[in-house]
């Protein structure tokens, strides 16, 4: 309860609006864990966890009903009985044969594109989430593998409206994608003409599957033996050789997945917009104890 949003105001005030406790919303979920050690001997040991998250949001209040929109470059928006931060845009149905025109869902029926046929078109917040990781030892040796994923969330991929738009005097470099543009009627694509009436819109068009599974760590290890290192003075020498975000599998055409140009927003989110992909790293090192 007293949830703060944004109250707007008539504009014959002077203002937009305020900040205000006015709203309602409600998280119910599940979450599981479970550790197992799989096996275990003197030389030998395998254990395994993994977890599962599943959270269902609703806006249950507003102010007087009033929706909140137009939030950041994937038009999230804010809608009594809908999850937080659900896309809020143009419905595309795909591309005209006959004209290349991106054509657009005319919810009211009334023969234009206009405001009032925007409508909810995905959802940011994924279905589930979780992770896998698993120990293994075996004598001097060890080996730790981390996993996570994601199911369920879309994703507003803004970098592609700029680069697949098509539109002149665009100062972004297009995608090879383009090359599979409409030319001429009869032409079946997904890839509008150029200079199409919708291509530089916020619309569905650009909205993806941004479900992923990630290899997040993969270390391996290695004890030099007592008998060694005790010649030294030394308890326990360890070397070992660690790789992060080794793989990710997903059908999300843009460099990540797991990535929100709104950083951490609870509103803005699911919306990728030329924004840096979580790296890929190696590294190694030598831990000594003395």
């Amino acid at each position: 309860t007293d949830l703060l949003q944004f109250r707007p105001l008539p504009g014959s005030s002077g203002y937009a609006g305020y900040d205000e406790n006015i709203g309602e919303m409600e998280n119910r979920g599940l979450e599981f864990a479970l550790n197992a050690n799989l096996y275990s001997t003197d030389d030998f040991q395998w254990s395994v966890s993994g977890n599962l998250s599943m959270n269902r949001n609703k806006i249950l209040s507003l102010y007087n009903g009033q929706p909140i929109t137009n939030e950041g470059r994937g038009n999230n928006a804010v809608i009594e009985g809908q999850p937080i931060g659900v896309f809020y845009m143009f419905k595309s149905l795909g591309v005209d044969p006959s004209t290349g025109e991106l054509v657009m869902d005319d919810v009211n029926n009334d023969g234009s594109i206009t405001d009032a046929d925007r409508q909810i078109v995905g959802d940011p917040n994924p279905d589930f989430t979780g992770g896998v990781s698993t120990n293994l030892n075996y004598k001097n040796f060890d080996l730790s593998i981390v996993s996570q994923f994601s199911y369920g969330n879309e994703i507003f991929n803004g970098t592609r409206q700029y680069t697949e738009n098509m539109t002149l005097g665009n100062n972004d470099n297009q995608t090879t994608r383009i090359l599979r543009r409409w030319r001429e009627p009869g032409d079946i694509t997904n890839v509008p003409k150029i200079n199409g009436r919708f291509n530089n819109e916020i619309t569905s068009h650009y909205i993806e599957d941004g479900s992923f599974f990630r290899l997040r760590n993969i270390t391996l290890g290695y004890n030099l033996p007592i008998d060694l290192i005790s010649k030294f003075k030394l308890t326990k020498v360890r070397v070992y050789a660690s790789s992060q975000n080794l793989l990710t599998l997903t059908s999300y055409s843009g460099m990540d997945p797991d990535v929100n140009y709104s950083g951490s927003s609870s509103l803005r989110k699911g919306t990728d917009f030329f924004t840096f992909p979580v790296p890929r790293m190696y590294t190694a090192g030598i831990n000594i104890s003395f």
